[in-house]
């Protein structure tokens, strides 16, 4: 009769121990990125007509001249500063509407700007203005002083840093940055593109998601899935949590916190918008590649369908502000600015939101989200924005554009 050999003295023990350790683990592994089915339908619909809090520019403003202001920020006092893209300025405006200050000139010295494209406050009070490309981020005190750079990457021979979007979050900066290199040979540029968390002097403490693509210069192609990246839509909210959409043909929305551990992802059974011809046709109308002096055609390889989601923003209190495809300015009611599905800290669906907007125009108008209560009506932004690029443009086209624009308006709005 052959017998089992005995086990050792510790298996016995370890096994189950070790057991324990294993469904521990996975335990807490989903719990830390489960799924939230979100309901297909809103809870409840709520339309909220905007109350004015001031105006600057436009035709009978003698005393702000405005050139293309597409972003803004308000401090504790509710101070707003806008910050002027084609005048290269930062006006500060009191929370009654009246001119403060001018912050930043034109140039490429200390405490200049060119073309700025973002900006931010930081705990010390100063003001960081982000150019895109090449990358660079100043510092302006807020007595217009200059304040100082973040430097932001690490240059090399034969490549170039970029600076998309920077937000200030315990301490930590969060943003999306890239590096990008070119080959004279193949006439091919590849770029790498990352959301990541940086301490304050711009070096990276965690990456939360990257996205790598080549472009041929011989061969223009806008391939819009091959484009697409987790980052393209994002958001941090003041308590942390970084929001990203992971797919672009689904509702699902990432959330995850500064060392980039996932939390958990939003779900909502949803099917995006279908485009038709014109829909595909406008996506390609505005991209000009003109290399040597001649326009290169640009290959289209569009989608028959929108990205599910369009937008994310964040509220002070950390409520999820989603714009999902339906809710373009072109598919709102008339005299609507924005909707949005609003979402907890927690992850409940609360409210769809829908703004009235007086005298707002989809196809010139924009309104611009600040922190959930706070709103920024452009108006005629696309016209202001159609005279700046008419410099790029060839000599007929510059005419008409000039000839088209309408002078900005800013108008400050909030929830009543």
């Amino acid at each position: 009769m052959n017998s089992m050999p005995l086990p050792h003295p510790g298996t016995t023990v370890l096994r189950p121990i070790l057991a324990a350790i294993l469904l521990l683990t996975l335990a807490a592994g989903s719990l830390l990125a489960a799924d939230i089915q979100l309901p297909a339908s809103p809870p409840t619909s709520r339309t909220v007509d905007l109350v004015e809090q001031w105006r600057v520019g436009g035709e009978d403003d003698e005393d702000v001249l405005l050139g293309l202001v597409q972003t803004a920020v308000m401090d504790a006092d509710g101070n707003t500063y806008l910050l002027d893209r084609q005048l290269s300025q930062v006006l500060v405006i009191s929370p009654e509407g009246e001119w403060i200050d001018t912050l930043g000139r034109q140039g490429e010295g200390p405490g200049e700007l060119n073309r700025p494209h973002g900006l931010l406050l930081m705990d010390s009070g100063q003001i960081a203005v982000i150019q895109g490309f090449p990358g660079r981020v100043t510092l302006l005190n807020r007595d217009g002083t200059p304040g100082g750079e973040i430097t932001i990457g690490e240059a090399s021979e034969g490549g170039f840093n970029f600076v998309r979007e920077l937000a200030l979050v315990d301490g930590k900066l969060v943003g999306t940055t890239g590096r990008g290199t070119f080959d004279m040979d193949s006439g091919k540029s590849r770029t790498v593109s990352t959301l990541s968390v940086m301490d304050l002097e711009g070096k990276e403490l965690a990456e939360i998601t990257r996205h790598e693509q080549e472009n041929d210069f011989q061969r223009r192609v806008f391939d819009e899935a091959a484009n697409f990246s987790e980052q393209d839509q994002w958001a941090v909210s003041p308590q942390g949590v970084v929001y990203t959409t992971p797919e672009r043909d689904a509702y699902a929305v990432n959330a995850r916190n500064l060392d980039g551990a996932l939390l958990h992802t939003l779900r909502r059974e949803f099917s995006p918008r279908k485009r038709d011809e014109e829909d595909r046709q406008q996506l390609t109308d505005g991209m000009i590649v003109v290399i040597n002096g001649r326009r290169q055609e640009i290959e289209s390889k569009t989608l028959d369908h929108d990205p599910a989601i369009m937008g994310l923003d964040v509220a002070d209190d950390g409520r999820l502000f989603v714009t999902n495809c339906f809710d373009r300015r072109s598919e709102l009611p008339e005299g609507c600015g924005a909707r949005y599905d609003v979402i907890s800290p927690e992850g409940s669906f609360i409210e769809e939101l829908t703004l009235r907007v007086p005298d707002f125009d989809p196809d010139y108008d924009n309104l611009v989200f600040l922190d959930g209560t706070h709103f920024m009506h452009l108006k005629n932004v696309e016209s202001a924005r159609n005279a700046m690029m008419a410099g790029f443009q060839e000599a007929g086209e510059e005419e008409d554009a000039e000839a088209e624009a309408e002078p900005l308006e800013v108008v400050m709005y909030a929830l009543p």
